[in-house]
């Protein structure tokens, strides 16, 4: 997987980075994962063109189980719109004593809102003379009245061409998916990423998609306000024991160990059928494997699986930058 250049030899380190999540909303945090010795790249948390209308009386998380290591939560996107973040990415880029990450911006809206990001990101991408990843969020689940784009085949062809329609050698486009369940789901994927594949007789053989990431959280989780977990040190709302539920409304996406194994099994069904696919332009998609991964265990697993990198979310929430240590197994991200 080119996209990850720094430690790309075969049978090398995996990159570890953040996946987009809480923990990665502000100025601070960004300049924490980036300058970590341990990370190969960033992900900022979700994006909108004009920010997100964040609500802490509704928009919150809870961690559980013995030691934590599962969340739930029932957030939505940042309240800081992309220019913010591009703001914010700019200097760390151009910086002459810095060595130079890989950068993934995480944006979601509508396809008018996401083609005007995309020309935004790649005009970005030409000012400072970096190639810049940007990852469609299609997934998140805490939003009712209409099922995230990564569940409706038509909505999914429709973003997976206006991706492919602006990708270029400095903006590499992916997609950010949800867990699924059935065949069915894995094969609509198959089939949508085949709509934009390189015609035959181009003398293209990469696809225009470079990464999927894999998997976002589980919706219609439900948890208790009795299971919580108090992580000490920990910096986002924690929802209240005196309430029913950890997470206003009760419903909220799982993540951390609760999805692990079906993590495992979306990131190796995923990355066999692009392997396997008749579709030879499908084999050049990496897949970042997302969900549970909290040490080097973990990673390994995710190696197994056929991921190309691998990010945790819940494991940075709960024990901070310095996760990335314990990711890599103490091994220095090689720059």
């Amino acid at each position: 997987m080119v996209f990850f250049p720094l430690t790309s030899k075969a049978g090398g380190p995996l990159p570890v980075l953040n996946s987009a999540c809480p923990w990665a909303s502000s100025k601070e945090d960004i300049a924490a994962l980036y300058n970590s010795p341990f990370t190969s790249a960033i992900t900022t948390r979700t994006s909108t063109l004009n920010g997100f209308d964040d609500d802490a009386s509704k928009h919150q998380m809870a961690f559980f189980g013995s030691s934590g290591e599962s969340s739930t939560n029932s957030f939505g996107y940042s309240p800081y719109p992309l220019a913010t973040y591009l703001a914010w990415v700019r200097p760390l880029l151009t910086s002459s004593t810095k060595p130079k990450k890989q950068v993934i911006i995480s944006v979601t809206g509508n396809l008018d809102e996401t083609k005007q990001m995309l020309k935004i990101l790649q005009q970005f991408a030409d000012d400072v003379k970096s190639t810049i990843g940007v990852e469609f969020n299609a997934s998140c689940p805490n939003f009712r009245g209409h099922p995230p784009p990564a569940y409706v085949e038509s909505e999914l062809r429709d973003y997976f061409a206006l991706l492919a329609a602006h990708a270029s050698p400095t903006l590499k486009v992916g997609m950010k998916l949800p867990p699924y369940t059935y065949d069915g789901q894995f094969d609509f994927i198959i089939a949508a990423l085949s709509t934009v594949s390189p015609k035959e007789g181009s003398g293209k053989t990469e696809h225009p998609i470079t990464f999927l990431t894999s998997t976002n959280t589980l919706g219609q989780g439900l948890v208790f306000s009795k299971q919580i977990k108090e992580i000490p040190g920990a910096t986002m709302a924690q929802g209240k024991k005196d309430d029913l539920f950890a997470v206003p409304g009760g419903f909220g996406g799982l993540a951390g160990a609760a999805v692990h194994q079906i993590s495992l099994g979306n990131v190796y069904r995923l990355t066999t059928l692009l392997k396997t696919s008749s579709d030879k332009s499908l084999a050049s998609i990496g897949v970042i494997g997302v969900g549970g991964v909290a040490d080097s265990s973990g990673v390994e697993r995710m190696r197994l699986a056929g991921a190309s990198a691998v990010a945790c979310a819940s494991a940075l929430g709960r024990e901070g930058v310095a996760i990335f240590d314990k990711l890599t197994g103490g091994a220095k991200a090689r720059l």
